[in-house]
């Protein structure tokens, strides 16, 4: 089955936040996307698997 690829209103919704907040988390690195062609494009799969991440993982990646 193929990725579901998702422009910024999708993945809003998807996540539940404002295209607003997207824009400076995806710009600012926190959200995983592409531009393709002046325009962002989000992984519906890689969106989910930030979900799945253990938090102490992170945790442990900024000490």
């Amino acid at each position: 089955m193929a990725d579901e690829i998702m422009d910024i209103r999708n993945a809003a919704k998807f996540l539940q936040i404002k295209e607003r907040t997207l824009y400076r988390l995806v710009g600012d690195g926190e959200i995983p996307g592409i531009k393709v062609g002046g325009q962002w494009r989000f992984s519906k799969k890689c969106l989910e698997e930030m979900f799945l991440k253990n938090p102490e993982d992170k945790k442990q990646e900024n000490m």
